[in-house]
């Protein structure tokens, strides 16, 4: 009786989890270059056998079927690209990350909807000026300006020159921790060899709508019938405190 409470406990926990991510990647369907996240869920038990047989040890037997949140995994999947016509807008094909000077340090994002700030720098907005191959922050002096493949920064008129976008990859993108939206931070950066900059353009994100509709449904399910049964054993558990006390 009290294993199925830990159980069904357990399984409310992950799915309260996995609907929060579920939610945040519906709110950013929207967020150019945004990448989806799982969240992967296993079991105590399947967690143990997994351990001692890859030493080629004995299982120590657990029974638990606990249901656990083993980790949040990102999609880094390429989302398709949208014409804009906003000569700032940048979208990234192939890997790669633009380099964004943020409050507490460099971060970085595959969103390239860029702007302008009071001081003429190029910034993401919300999140801090965008980064040069040098590691300095780009200053325009005109927002009508071209910018190629490269990501090199001209005026439209080709005669003034401003800057190249800082694009960076990273070997293993385990290294990566998103903080908000779009956003990552990460150690181990270094110039990606196929990064290609569309310009007048946007990476959309990689979210699903019917993926995450779907899966919604199925975690609320599992959720309304994991607390179903939790009020089914309270009154279990109450009915037999009631006939132990009169007998």
């Amino acid at each position: 009786m009290f294993q199925g409470f830990y159980d069904l406990t357990s399984n409310m926990i992950t799915q309260n989890r996995n609907l929060n991510i579920i939610s945040n990647n519906m709110t950013n369907v929207s967020t150019p270059g945004f990448k989806s996240d799982k969240l992967i869920q296993g079991t105590f038990r399947d967690e143990l056998i997994y351990r001692y047989d890859r030493d080629g040890k004995t299982p120590v037997g657990v029974v638990s079927r606990v249901n656990t949140a083993d980790e949040r995994v990102t999609n880094y999947e390429e989302g398709g690209v949208l014409e804009t016509t906003r000569k700032l807008d940048c979208a990234l094909t192939g890997d790669g990350f633009f380099t964004i000077q943020g409050e507490n340090g460099v971060v970085y994002s595959r969103n390239g909807s860029f702007n302008l700030d009071n001081q003429g720098c190029l910034t993401l907005q919300g999140v801090g000026r965008v980064l040069g191959y040098d590691g300095n922050p780009i200053r325009l002096t005109t927002d009508d300006v071209y910018v190629s493949r490269d990501g090199f920064i001209f005026s439209s008129d080709g005669q003034t020159y401003f800057g190249q976008l800082g694009i960076v990859d990273f070997a293993d993108y385990s290294q990566l921790q998103k903080i908000d939206g779009g956003v990552f931070t990460g150690g181990g950066a270094q110039i990606p060899a196929n990064a290609v900059v569309q310009n007048q353009m946007l990476e959309d994100s990689n979210v699903s709508m019917v993926e995450e509709m779907t899966s919604m449904m199925s975690s609320q399910r599992s959720l309304q019938g994991s607390a179903q049964l939790l009020r089914l054993y309270d009154q279990l558990i109450g009915r037999a405190v009631q006939l132990g006390s009169m007998s």
